[in-house]
Formats: structure tokens, sequence, C-alpha cells
């Protein structure tokens, strides 16, 4: 009787729009690919390592590399049209 006291409950939390783990997890790992995404790609790594955090891995390590694409194109650019210096 305990046992199914703890399961709605867990239905209770998620229903109320708590954040699971693997959740919070992805969101820390996209905030810290926009912000470096050679720090991103490293954490994108490490999620892969672990089991449960698979295909967060994935999404961090896609959104660091294509961050980091645009990233570079766009310092480029600036740089040829005279935004930045060499």
């Amino acid at each position: 009787m305990d046992n199914n006291s703890s399961l709605s409950s867990d239905s209770q939390n998620k229903a109320k729009g708590a954040f699971s783990f693997d959740r919070k997890w992805l969101l820390i790992g996209i905030v810290i690919a926009l912000i470096s995404p050679v720090s991103g790609l490293i954490l994108g790594i490490t999620f892969w390592t672990e089991s449960k955090l698979k295909k967060e891995a994935k999404v961090v390590i896609a959104l660091s590399v294509i961050w980091g694409l645009i990233f570079i194109y766009l310092s480029n650019w600036l740089v040829e049209q005279g935004y930045l210096l060499r």
C-alpha cells in the first residue's frame, strides 16, 4: 500500500511540470554548449559514457558542433567585413 502512494506522488510531480533528472542534464548541457562549444563537446562526450544520458549526449554534441561552425563562419565573415581585427 505504501508503494502505491509513492507511485502516485511521482506521477503527480511529473504532472505538475517537475523536471526529470534527464531533462535537467539536457538543459544544463544546452546552456554550456551555447556558452562554449568546446566545453559543450566535452560535456556531451561525458554524457555519452552514461547509459541513461545517450539521447542528451547526441543533442549536446550536435548543438556544440553546429554552434562552433556558426561561430567560426561568423567570426571569419566579420573579419572580412572589417568589424573584427585579425
